[in-house]
């Protein structure tokens, strides 16, 4: 178990907290959160569909490979990524809200490398689109 745990956090230490973004008026974009540390780890683009992420020091936008399931504001529950050594696998329950964005209450954005290896990080999210 403290194996598995150290294998986790080496894992994810190269993971930085996603700064502030810009977004351009009416382009859509949803935030996911870190359940666990509460950090800002990634957004998914939706003109184009992206996954942007800070890993390893160096922004991040991964252009999408595979998405499924009825989409919520443009946003896929199910999506696929592809990095040259990783593959980030995001599942999401998105909810309408009644102000015009989405809720993410429960997700999963799973990270798998090329040797098998995969750690598992619950997320919470919002998507929005400013006007």
């Amino acid at each position: 178990m403290v194996i598995a745990a150290l294998i986790a956090l080496q894992m994810t230490a190269g993971l930085a907290e996603l700064p502030p973004q810009q977004l351009a008026p009416g382009q859509c974009a949803l935030f996911l959160w870190d359940r666990a540390s509460g950090r800002r780890i990634a957004m998914l683009g939706h003109t184009p569909p992206i996954l942007r992420l800070q890993r390893d020091g160096r922004a991040l936008d991964l252009p999408v490979e595979a998405r499924d399931g009825e989409a919520v504001m443009g946003f896929a529950p199910n999506s696929r990524f592809r990095q040259a050594n990783r593959i980030y696998d995001v599942r999401l329950t998105i909810l309408p809200a009644t102000a015009g964005g989405a809720v993410v209450r429960d997700g999963s954005l799973t990270i798998t490398e090329t040797d098998g290896s995969a750690v598992v990080l619950p997320v919470a999210g919002l998507a929005g689109c400013p006007q």
